[in-house]
């Protein structure tokens, strides 16, 4: 049954309260962090700057009392997507690819260039896994709606809701775990009955079709959890008219910095592909 276990393997959406310094930052400094290291993931054109932000979260989880594990194992889950991604970048060739031919079959070949754009695909994905994962670990529920709040008040002049998209995006970010606990749940009632979940056979092609009925179950339940939250939040008169908020985010000692840093931690993937050019 470790094979279909999705729950543990889930570290986006799951709090790890170590009471660290990085814990107690106001949810804007936070944003301010996650945005800085997506970009420079993203925009990164190296190897070394696109693994900059990737070594970065590590560092910082550790330092928040984020086990590196928890903060890798979230990877785990696309792992098969990343491989149907490296698979098409085999098999279809890219257009004015002159360079070396690391490895040919048949009419199929694994060029350099392939093999880099598939390096950078695992890189930036890993890297963006973990970079969620560790604000989510950092930031309770509360605070990650909250912090959307802060950032988006100023639109409010033009009429948008902060509160509404604070919500969904709680929501969103909540409802992570929770759905890999019920597609957990579906596959190990599956596999009771006799469905080849897990058991090692068969290529990756048999284990994607074997996955694929799940997909409906889970998706219904999704949605009755979904249906169930919004009634109980209209039972109990939930409205963004006149919200007051009871929490503050008092700023910590050396708030200021740590802002900076992370616009040197977006500069630094930047800075780093200049000088792997130049090398």
């Amino acid at each position: 049954m470790r094979g279909i276990e999705f729950f543990r393997n889930v570290s986006i959406g799951q709090y790890v309260d170590s009471g660290s310094y990085i814990h107690s930052l106001r949810p804007s400094t936070k944003y301010l962090w996650l945005i800085a290291l997506m970009v420079s993931g993203i925009a990164a054109s190296s190897w070394v700057g696109a693994a900059f932000p990737f070594a970065l979260a590590l560092a910082l989880g550790a330092r928040a009392g984020v086990r590196p594990g928890f903060l890798l194992r979230g990877a785990k889950p696309i792992l098969p997507l990343l491989a149907l991604v490296a698979l098409l970048q085999f098999l279809f060739s890219w257009p004015g690819d002159d360079s070396a031919v690391l490895l040919s079959l048949g009419p199929f070949s694994a060029t350099a260039m392939e093999a880099r754009l598939v390096g950078m695909t695992f890189i930036r994905t890993l890297g963006l896994m973990t970079v969620i994962g560790l604000f989510t670990s950092v930031t309770a529920e509360g605070e990650s709606m909250h912090g959307v709040e802060d950032i988006l008040s100023p639109l409010e002049r033009l009429g948008l809701r902060p509160q509404r998209l604070a919500l969904a995006f709680g929501v969103a970010l909540r409802f992570v775990p929770i759905v890999a606990g019920e597609l957990e749940d579906i596959a190990k009632a599956q596999a009771s009955r006799g469905a080849d979940f897990g058991s090692g056979r068969g290529g990756p092609l048999k284990k994607a079709r074997a996955y694929l009925p799940l997909f409906v179950p889970v998706t219904l339940r999704a949605l009755e959890r979904a249906e169930s939250m919004a009634e109980a939040m209209e039972a109990r008169g939930y409205s963004e008219e006149g919200r007051t908020r009871l929490a503050s985010y008092p700023k910590r000692r050396g708030e200021g910095l740590a802002r900076i840093a992370a616009l040197l931690a977006c500069a630094a993937p930047f800075v780093l592909d200049y000088f792997a050019q130049r090398l």
